[in-house]
């Protein structure tokens, strides 16, 4: 794989011959990728690299993954990387199947995905985010530490499906139930008793489209 200084040269020309072959800054990289300048300078100094604005900023343009990092030859990797997409992986975000997650750094990594998996799924694209869950509150659906694919578009009420919820008390997944102005937040496992809150103190981050669980 290449070094900081070779991927950050790869991004300004690319973007220079999108300009008409005009000298390109660290500022105008800063904003094709939307990050804030001073932001950028801080990571430029400690030679990190934004992966997740940089696959966003490739992916928009069709530009091969494998090409931009690693100078693989892009005409036999163009069918297999448009079979792909980048999701956030908000992994230190974590939804508790049980009692509850509080949840102060929001750091955000992507996560590639066959396109298929998510057709299969009844995921959105556009929608759908990845988090990690810990408990056992929602056993045998959803075991301690699996995957769940999030969509956040999916946020009509169903008795029968799995949502992740913000409250007052954390993060929970759980199955919803309404009666009146409360909302019951429910197990699958019948140790787990339910979780009452006011509807208005409850917000539907979205509908749980799938799961990949760790054997």
């Amino acid at each position: 794989m290449q070094n900081y200084n070779e991927i950050i040269n790869k991004l300004k020309d690319i973007l220079s011959k999108e300009i008409g072959n005009k000298k390109v800054f660290d500022k105008d990289i800063a904003k094709v990728l939307d990050i804030n300048y001073d932001t950028f300078r801080k990571q430029k100094q400690y030679k990190k690299l934004p992966y997740y604005e940089i696959m966003t900023f490739l992916a928009k343009r069709n530009i091969s993954i494998n090409w931009f990092f690693f100078n693989q030859l892009p005409e036999s990797l163009i069918e297999s990387t448009s079979n792909y997409i980048i999701l956030k992986y908000q992994k230190s975000v974590i939804t508790s199947a049980g009692g509850g997650a509080i949840n102060y750094d929001i750091k955000t990594e992507p996560l590639i995905i066959d396109k298929q998996l998510l057709d299969y799924i009844n995921s959105s694209y556009k929608y759908t985010e990845v988090i990690k869950t810990f408990g056992e509150s929602m056993e045998p659906d959803i075991k301690d530490g699996s995957l769940i694919f999030l969509d956040k578009s999916k946020k009509e009420i169903d008795s029968t499906n799995i949502y992740v919820i913000n409250t007052p008390d954390g993060i929970f997944i759980k199955k919803l139930n309404i009666y009146n102005d409360k909302v019951y937040l429910k197990s699958n496992n019948q140790a787990y008793n339910d979780i009452k809150f006011k509807i208005d103190e409850v917000d539907i981050v979205g509908r749980v489209c799938g799961v990949l669980i760790r054997i």
